[in-house]
């Protein structure tokens, strides 16, 4: 069985997998403000969730389960309708997911977001970089985004986070 750097991806049975779908390392409710989208829901709650897997080796990331798939047992999961009915006995007007760096698990977060939105529930996604052809595709699912960069230097990706500043990330781009 073959893995992405993200260890969210792999290969089964011959087809790709997606092996973090569901499973969270980390659920929050948090003010709209913290995303920080100052403009968006203004004052109202965001059920913040969060998956392993990642394709960078950020030096200064302390979540452990992040990179290892070893570790996931650990963790909870969550299916898109639990997510969306989470959101709406917490009373939080959105579901942000927080750590779609490049998106690891953009199928997941696009069904999360369509369960959100038969209760009333916006979507936001909140990732440190984008591309192109996923990017259009998540974001019409999607009602708010926020791109977090980490730096503005290939020489910060390359040495702290172990990865490269995307072409289309770049502030001009975005």
């Amino acid at each position: 069985m073959g893995s992405a750097a993200c260890a969210s991806y792999g290969v089964q049975r011959k087809r790709i997998k997606l092996f973090s779908y569901g499973r969270t390392s980390g659920f929050c409710v948090d003010p709209i403000e913290k995303k920080p989208l100052n403009h968006f829901l203004r004052g109202t709650s965001v059920l913040s969730f969060g998956t392993a897997g990642c394709n960078l080796a950020c030096k200064f990331v302390k979540i452990g389960t992040c990179r290892s798939r070893a570790r996931w047992t650990d963790l909870r999961t969550a299916g898109p309708e639990d997510l969306a009915l989470a959101a709406k006995k917490l009373g939080c007007a959105s579901i942000a997911f927080t750590t779609m760096i490049r998106f690891v698990f953009m199928e997941y977060a696009i069904e999360a977001a369509r369960a959100c939105r038969v209760r009333g529930i916006k979507s936001v996604a909140v990732t440190a970089a984008i591309v192109p052809e996923p990017r259009v595709e998540l974001y019409r699912h999607m009602d708010a985004a926020n791109v977090d960069l980490k730096a503005f230097t290939e020489r910060f990706y390359y040495k702290i986070c172990g990865g490269a500043l995307a072409p289309d990330s770049r502030p001009s781009s975005i």
